[in-house]
């Protein structure tokens, strides 16, 4: 069987992030590595794929753990049945496809991994946009806004290697449900040493004044970069890591409530994903913030990633430019 396409291959990656300075690499290389060191401490951890394990990164996994690795082909739905069933059976099953093509099987999704409880971790990469000239039918831009819907299974998206490292410990020793969303681009490192993942808390990255700027995955690092160039101006934007749902309550209320204006930055459709989560909350405040979205209004294109995310304004200029207008527009 040939391996489907995703265009061009990223080189792979080895070894922990450790602030030293290496080039940037994307969540999905720190996954494939993460997944192979875990994988030598629990036996249980098992792969399904769906004939993209170099896509995935779970190729290594395969190389190293052949016997704790099934490919199903190019058939996600079958993938999911089998996964579900592995996690009934006391394994930790992580099936692994892009995540426009895995929770397009929602129903299947819905049927034997939510009803059952079955603690399946299902990985999607490519998120958003990067994945570039492949286009909309292969994009995964309305991942969230459907595995949202399912009560018990919690949703996970690192901004960088060591969030990405600490998800993986995370979801290796958890029994409950999961997706885990990963990014095809390179990522720099946004979180500072000593960092550590809870979930469901939102760890504040840049402290401001004014706008309260909420970013998932790989937004982060770009909201970051915004931020950084609007401190030339004097302008000092919050700028909030939403890396797992369902948030904290509590923490989005302080954050949003001390602020005049919340921005949510996000690379999924503008309906039904962060912006969601986060309306729900800041909506019930008493003396609530005004709300801006941005993110994908259509469909998404075709094209390199660096054209969409500049078109789509969610590259790091364009963010900058998108929280100076807020905050012109605001009332003194």
């Amino acid at each position: 069987m040939t391996e489907r396409s995703e265009g061009v291959e990223s080189t792979a990656v080895t070894g922990r992030p450790c602030g030293d300075g290496g080039a940037p690499k994307s969540t999905r290389d720190w996954f494939g590595a993460a997944l192979v060191e875990i994988a030598r401490e629990y036996d249980h951890v098992v792969v399904v794929n769906c004939d993209l394990a170099k896509a995935t990164r779970t190729l290594p996994f395969k190389e190293e753990f052949p016997d704790r690795f099934f490919e199903c082909g190019i058939a996600e739905a079958n993938a999911i049945g089998v996964a579900a069933g592995l996690a009934q059976e006391g394994f930790r099953p992580f099936v692994a496809s892009f995540g426009h093509f895995l929770t397009g099987k929602f129903l299947e999704i819905f049927q034997t991994v939510g009803l059952n409880d079955a603690g399946v971790v299902l990985v999607g990469t490519h998120a958003g946009l990067a994945i570039g000239r492949d286009g909309p039918t292969q994009m995964g831009l309305r991942d969230l806004a459907l595995m949202r819907t399912l009560p018990n299974v919690g949703v996970f998206q690192p901004a960088d290697g060591a969030e990405t490292w600490q998800m993986m410990a995370h979801l290796a020793t958890d029994r409950r449900p999961a997706y885990l969303r990963l990014c095809r681009q390179p990522l720099p490192e946004a979180h500072a040493d000593g960092y550590r993942f809870r979930f469901g808390v939102p760890p504040v990255l840049r402290a401001g004044a004014d706008v309260a700027v909420f970013a998932m995955g790989g937004t982060v690092p770009v909201a970051v970069e915004a931020a950084d160039r609007l401190a030339a101006d004097g302008l000092a934007p919050t700028v909030v890591n939403v890396s797992s749902l369902p948030v904290d309550r509590a923490a989005v209320e302080r954050l949003a409530g001390g602020h005049r204006q919340v921005l949510v930055v996000e690379d999924h459709y503008a309906v039904g994903g962060l912006a969601d989560e986060l309306a729900r909350i800041v909506l019930g405040l008493p003396d609530r913030p005004r709300f801006d979205v941005l993110a994908v209004p259509d469909y998404g294109q075709a094209g390199p990633p660096e054209d969409l995310y500049r078109r789509y304004r969610l590259d790091a200029e364009g963010i900058a430019a998108h929280i100076a207008a807020l905050l012109q527009e605001a009332p003194a």
